[in-house]
């Protein structure tokens, strides 16, 4: 695993180490040895497979809840996005965007002070995310991400009523 800084304090891309031999591949994507490198306790982890089209997010959690989160694809391709909300940083407001996929074995650490989300960019994209923290929606928020995407039509995307009712990312900086 090489672990890539970002400009953004604390976010990291990392690219693990596929192996494969005649039985397929395999990839280590979660080690508690690597608290060195990146604070890594996973309390819960999920799998979404999605459409192409589908986005999920932006979405963060405040307090005790807030979360790190490491994503990995397992299957297809996805862009992520990030933006930085700790109001402290200098990156402020700012986003960032990786293209990560099941061929560039690419990952992400996401601190806190983050919000985050995806879109599929091939159907059956497959991702994997564990987090810090357990889910709680009473401290969930979050960001329309299509709205920052409304000029690119190369993609429909597919949105999740909850999702829809998001403010856009300008309004949410102007709280």
């Amino acid at each position: 695993m090489k672990i890539k800084k970002t400009i953004f304090r604390g976010l990291l891309e990392i690219k693990y180490k596929k192996h494969l031999d005649s039985r397929g591949t395999l990839v280590k994507i979660f080690n508690k040895l690597n608290n060195n490198k990146f604070k890594n306790e996973c309390y819960e982890s999920y799998v979404s497979t999605s459409q192409k089209g589908s986005y999920r997010g932006l979405h963060a959690q405040k307090g005790k809840y807030a979360q790190d989160k490491l994503i990995y694809c397992v299957q297809g391709k996805i862009l992520d996005v990030v933006i930085d909300i700790r109001k402290n940083s200098n990156m402020y407001g700012k986003i960032y965007k990786k293209t990560i996929s099941s061929h560039n074995n690419i990952g992400l650490f996401v601190p806190k002070g983050f919000m985050h989300g995806i879109i599929a960019l091939e159907n059956q994209t497959i991702i994997v995310m564990y987090c810090s923290k357990p889910y709680n929606s009473k401290s969930e928020y979050g960001v329309r991400l299509d709205d920052m995407f409304k000029n690119k039509k190369k993609i429909k995307l597919i949105i999740s009523e909850k999702d829809k009712r998001l403010p856009t990312l300008n309004e949410f900086l102007k709280r």
